[in-house]
């Protein structure tokens, strides 16, 4: 099944907390009224979900399904769906959980919606107009069942709201609320990467943070790939399929962007220490490549930065 989520909205969080499962004990049979999400640290569990007889659609069956959780699975169980135990949990089963509250819209939809992403757009729209104003704001369908392994993030930012659950600052439930927000947005990227080949997205994502902090040094391919254990055939294959440009193509995008920023931020350093803060060889190489990608040297752009925009690749000369 699916579920219907709202995105940046203010959110209050019930509770959350860290569950062991000495003896095989099997999930709770319950609708509840807050959505329940189940994060497995450790062991197996399968639970079972079905639209409340009295809120299923007209003319429609019954609708069940099953979940086979295992470590680093996600499973949403919002908030209105009759949830149940079809086999005890493993041994020293541990888990967390949150329980939040769901807004009006979400109340709504979810005891009548079990549908896939693309049949969301066709059925929210046939209950959502009928909800107050402003209901409609940022809406995202999300899998029930959530495969987060390769995602430590999102474990990360459950066991931040645990934490923030257990404080005692005077801002815990803005704090909360945002915290639950990335974490939504965490679990619609991460199912969105599930789309794609998930090795390239994960390789170059390291990749690219490595790249984003250190300005300083222009990599080649080859130290790239020996840093992280692929081929440097495979490296540049797999940024040619995620960006669809050469990697060198790429970090010259982004160090062109962060000296753009950084001409406006900081006007008393020298050209020549701005490129050697951002891999360049020298001030030179620099305003080539700056004139390339904006159409202005960098002296004039910081003079006046409305002269400067971004020109498509072959009216100036291509930059990898």
């Amino acid at each position: 099944m699916s579920v219907y989520l709202q995105l940046m909205q203010e959110r209050r969080i019930l509770s959350a907390n860290y569950i062991t499962m000495i003896h095989p004990t099997p999930h709770p049979d319950r609708v509840m009224g807050e959505h329940d999400f189940l994060y497995m640290l450790d062991g197996a569990w399968e639970i079972g979900e079905e639209l409340p007889a009295a809120a299923s659609r007209p003319g429609e069956a019954s609708v069940r399904d099953t979940f086979q959780l295992r470590s680093d699975d996600l499973l949403i169980l919002p908030a209105g769906r009759h949830h149940f135990g079809l086999s005890p949990c493993s041994p020293h089963n541990r888990h967390m959980y949150i329980h939040a509250i769901p807004l009006e819209a979400e109340r709504t939809a979810n005891p009548l919606f079990s549908g896939s992403s693309w049949e969301a757009a066709s059925f929210l729209s046939e209950i959502l107009p009928a909800l107050p104003a402003g209901a409609q704001d940022r809406p995202a369908v999300f899998s029930s069942l959530i495969h987060c392994q390769g995602a430590p993030r999102i474990r990360t930012l459950f066991e931040e709201i645990i934490s923030e659950s257990w404080g005692a600052s005077p801002l815990k439930e803005q704090k909360l609320s945002l915290l639950f927000n990335l974490l939504l947005c965490a679990l619609l990227e991460q199912q969105e990467k599930g789309k794609s080949p998930s090795g390239a997205d994960t390789l170059t994502a390291e990749v690219c943070r490595l790249i984003q902090a250190t300005p300083q040094t222009f990599f080649t391919a080859k130290e790239l790939a020996d840093r992280f254990y692929v081929c440097e055939r495979t490296l540049t294959n797999h940024f040619k399929r995620v960006f669809g440009k050469t990697l060198y193509a790429y970090q010259m995008e982004v160090k062109l962007e962060m000296v753009r920023q950084f001409l406006l931020t900081q006007p008393g350093v020298k050209l020549h220490e701005t490129a050697l803060n951002f891999g360049f060889c020298d001030e030179f190489h620099l305003s080539r490549s700056f004139r390339r990608r904006y159409g202005v040297s960098p002296d004039r752009y910081r003079k006046d930065p409305g002269a400067g925009r971004m020109l498509p690749d072959g009216e100036t000369g291509k930059i990898g």
